[in-house]
This record gives structure tokens, sequence and C-alpha cells, in this order.
């Protein structure tokens, strides 16, 4: 076990729990939001990028057992708490840890391309007004610090398979500048869901785009 205080185990369906740490940046509803979005079948592998303690691919994996679970995450500290996720679920033998900034991932990698990408990134661009959190785990998971929306982006087109699916939620005041990034990386949307807080704006959205496929979207929302 990571040698961290304050440890909580959260439990998800069909016996699947993870560990999280109040003393490192925690998972949100937002994460559990995108789990839910994100259609994934039995054989497919799933790269979860910025996994923070890998909780989208462990919440999806407790609704669809599928073949490989890949994560990504520059701190080590949350790798270790990844690690130990794993190990609690008896997840060792079809999962991998890649503890590097995601710009340095490489198709091969990985056995094959993976079908699925999905990635909770940082909402807030370093220069923007807001202040940045004193604590750099914090900083790092919230601000874009280590890696840009358009990283991201074209780092999955970099790595996932032609016709492969990409799961991401972000601020949806932002929605221009995913849709335009996905384009210019060869990312058709095909799903749109704005998140609703009240009768008031949408204040996320969450996307589905697949790999060089054709045009054509299907907007939808909801209330959270």
């Amino acid at each position: 076990m990571p040698k961290f205080d304050n440890f909580k185990l959260e439990h998800f369906p069909n016996n699947v729990s993870i560990y999280q740490s109040d003393n490192l940046y925690k998972f949100t509803q937002d994460a559990i939001m995108l789990a839910k979005f994100c259609n994934i079948k039995h054989s497919d592998d799933v790269l979860e990028l910025c996994a923070g303690s890998g909780v989208i691919s462990l919440y999806a994996y407790s609704n669809c057992a599928f073949s490989h679970l890949y994560f990504n995450e520059i701190q080590k500290d949350l790798c270790e708490i990844i690690e130990e996720n794993i190990k609690f679920n008896n997840l060792k033998r079809r999962s991998k840890i890649f503890n590097c900034n995601l710009k340095d991932l490489k198709s091969s990698d990985f056995p094959r391309n993976p079908d699925v990408i999905i990635c909770n990134p940082p909402y807030q661009k370093v220069n923007e007004k807001s202040k940045i959190n004193e604590k750099r785990e914090i900083a790092i998971a919230r601000h874009e610090i280590e890696a840009t929306l358009e990283d991201i982006i074209k780092k999955t087109s970099e790595l996932i398979k032609d016709k492969g699916r990409f799961y991401i939620v972000h601020l949806a005041s932002r929605s221009v500048e995913l849709i335009t990034l996905c384009s210019k990386y060869n990312m058709e949307i095909k799903r749109l869901k704005f998140v609703f807080n009240g009768d008031k704006e949408a204040y996320l959205v969450l996307a589905e785009a697949v790999k060089n496929a054709r045009p054509g979207v299907r907007v939808t929302k909801n209330k959270e």
C-alpha cells in the first residue's frame, strides 16, 4: 500500500472497488459520468489517459469486463494507487501502467492499438485567471501544466486504432475548441452530451469521437 494517510475504499457495481487518498486529488462525479457514457465491448483494449487513481476504467470495467486495461498517469504517487487498485480487483494479468507524460507514449508500447481511449483531463489553461493550487499534485490535475487538450487529442489519434472510440469530459465552455481539435486530428465527433446544473447553462460536455469516421453527430443533454 502506498504510504498515504486517510485512504478510503469506494465500492462500485459487480464487486469492483478502488482506493483513493484524501492527500491527493480525488475523483469527482465527472469521472463517473464519463465512465457511464462510454460504450465499451468485452473484446476491447482500453487506455485511460490522465488516469488519476484509475477510477474511470475500473468503473467502466465493473459494468463490462473488457480485455485489457492500460493506465497512463504522470504522477508516481497516483500510479502506486492504481497499482493497488489493480491488485485489489485481481486485474494484474490484464493491466499495465505507464508512469510518464502522455506525450511520450508510443504505439509500440501496446501489443495492438487500443480500441478505446478515455480521458478526464485538466480543465483549466495555465494562462487563465484562476489561481493554480500550491499543491503540485492538485495543480497538475486541474491545469494544463503537463499536457494541453491538443496534446491529448493528438496523442489519442496517434495511438488509437482506425475506427477506435475516444471518450472525454470537459468544460462546456471549451466545446468549440474540443470539436475543432478532434476534426484537426481525424477524430470525428459522433456523440455530445451536455450536462446542466439546474436550469442554467451547461457546465460540462461529454464527447465520443471515432477515428476516421463519417460526419454526423447526436447531441443530447442531462441534468445532474
